[in-house]
């Protein structure tokens, strides 16, 4: 079990997941539901986030009849007056806030940075939504907490007639404390993508980036201190999200993070390593290999000093390849322990 760094009765979670839309038009969605569900199970799970229930707030659209087009705006937003007015209070909320929304989105068409929830009354003419990236940003720059971690498994495609709505809070200056809050914000899509979802082995739908980041948080392994930080989770997802589309395309997460002050998630020790065997045609004692993670970043470059050789990897996926030689090969460790590039 891993070790926890702070005292999680100081973190707080915001969830929202919305499956049905029946006033604009949108397809109805099937994951959201459980991906709200999921996440709070693991917030919930001592060996994950270890939240006291009565720090977790959620709103979700199987709460109501599925006809009634609920939640709307103001039901969702409510959820975020307490924090914003307890800092015009004077008061300090806690560490971490968690902020999971799942359901349909949209981007903003002139600010790249802003991303919406479709709230399920929205119309094709009154697009309601839900400003998240708004209220993450304002809780962020008033410093209310010291660690902002936003996970919005939704669509960021861009209609050019809907431009998101800066909710009606009171605009503040900001915070001087604001530069040392750290934040991990991590959306499911690209700006102008889709997120998707499918149904998994266990019989049910759930939004694919959910299920890999609930995998992520669970397994991704630690830095050389033994933290898992933002910046390992999100190395992880890159490597293995491709794991858990099955035969759905996919492209990689959008992953923004601190990188001077990252967040700790938790501690727990290093996964072990597989070794895998890389046998090279015509083997000329020069050979480099490149390696690279799931999304195709390169990791690091390899010397072949002798052929076969072996690699000790953490399970994932991977490109090898020769350079200068167009010779390269993805594989999944496990599964591929002995390999000719």
């Amino acid at each position: 079990m891993p070790d926890k760094l702070m005292p999680n009765n100081k973190h707080h979670a915001i969830v929202i997941g919305i499956n049905n839309y029946p006033l604009i038009g949108l397809d109805p969605l099937k994951g959201p539901v459980n991906d709200a569900n999921d996440f709070c199970a693991w917030l919930r799970d001592p060996a994950g986030g270890n939240l006291p229930p009565e720090n977790i707030q959620r709103v979700l659209s199987s709460d109501f009849n599925p006809k009634d087009a609920l939640p709307t705006p103001n039901q969702v937003e409510t959820l975020f007056e307490k924090f914003i007015g307890d800092y015009y209070d004077g008061k300090k909320e806690g560490e971490r806030l968690y902020i999971f929304t799942s359901g349909h989105g949209f981007g903003d068409p002139r600010d790249i940075g802003k991303t919406a929830l479709y709230a399920a009354n929205a119309k094709r003419m009154f697009p309601w939504h839900i400003a998240v990236t708004d209220y993450a940003e304002w809780l962020r720059s008033h410093a209310v907490f010291d660690e902002i971690v936003l996970i919005m498994d939704c669509c960021r495609t861009v209609n050019l007639p809907y431009e998101i709505r800066e909710p009606q809070y009171v605009v503040g200056q900001g915070s001087i404390g604001a530069d040392s809050v750290r934040y991990f914000y991590a959306f499911a899509a690209r700006r102008g993508s889709a997120a998707k979802e499918r149904k998994f082995e266990d019989g049910r739908i759930s939004g694919i980036f959910t299920k890999a980041l609930l995998d992520a948080l669970k397994v991704a392994s630690p830095d050389a201190q033994g933290q898992v930080t933002g910046q390992q989770l999100k190395n992880h997802l890159h490597n293995s999200i491709g794991r858990f589309a099955g035969n759905v395309t996919i492209k990689p997460p959008d992953i923004m993070l601190d990188s001077t002050q990252d967040i700790v998630f938790c501690k727990r020790k290093a996964a072990a390593t597989i070794p895998v065997k890389v046998s090279l045609t015509a083997y000329t004692g020069a050979e480099t290999l490149v390696l690279y993670d799931g999304s195709f970043r390169e990791i690091r470059q390899v010397q072949a000093t002798t052929s076969p050789l072996t690699l000790a990897l953490e399970p994932g996926l991977y490109k090898i390849a020769v350079k200068n030689t167009g010779r390269q090969k993805i594989i999944e460790v496990p599964n591929n322990e002995q390999i000719t590039v």
